[in-house]
């Protein structure tokens, strides 16, 4: 849905630069390292920072009421596509999108984190995969 909109609002961008995973291509070790790498670092840390802990510490503030749940799924996506600045700003709108919809899923699978990790690594799986053969994302 990001990549859509940004698309209609900057033009479909040139295909994003990833030359710095080089390494992966066509090196099954390496792809087995960093496919790990980022089960951890980001299929697992994130989730647990962005929705467990983000969403968690700002909807209590107004004491779990829904309307402040709903702010703090909106504020954890924003700060999630954000920090994800250095894939330019159709990453950070996608990425802030990707947490949106993984902040509401967060809240309506009654915060059932490991749900979340899972598919975020399904995701990050993905986006290896696609640099291991070499194919432009």
């Amino acid at each position: 849905m990001g990549s859509i909109i940004m698309g209609m609002i900057l033009g479909i961008p040139e295909n994003a630069d990833l030359s710095g995973y080089n390494y992966i291509q066509d090196n099954i070790p390496m792809l087995i390292i960093a496919l790990l790498a980022v089960f951890i670092a980001s299929s697992f840390g994130e989730e647990v920072i962005y929705r467990g802990f983000l969403i968690t510490r700002i909807s209590e503030i107004g004491g779990n009421r829904k309307v402040w749940v709903r702010i703090a799924v909106v504020l954890s996506s924003i700060v999630f596509g954000l920090v994800h600045f250095d894939w330019g700003l159709m990453g950070i709108v996608q990425t802030g999108f990707m947490g949106l919809a993984l902040g509401i899923s967060y809240i309506v699978l009654n915060r059932n984190l490991w749900v979340l990790v899972f598919a975020h690594a399904y995701m990050d799986a993905i986006l290896m995969v696609q640099m291991y053969f070499g194919v432009s994302v």
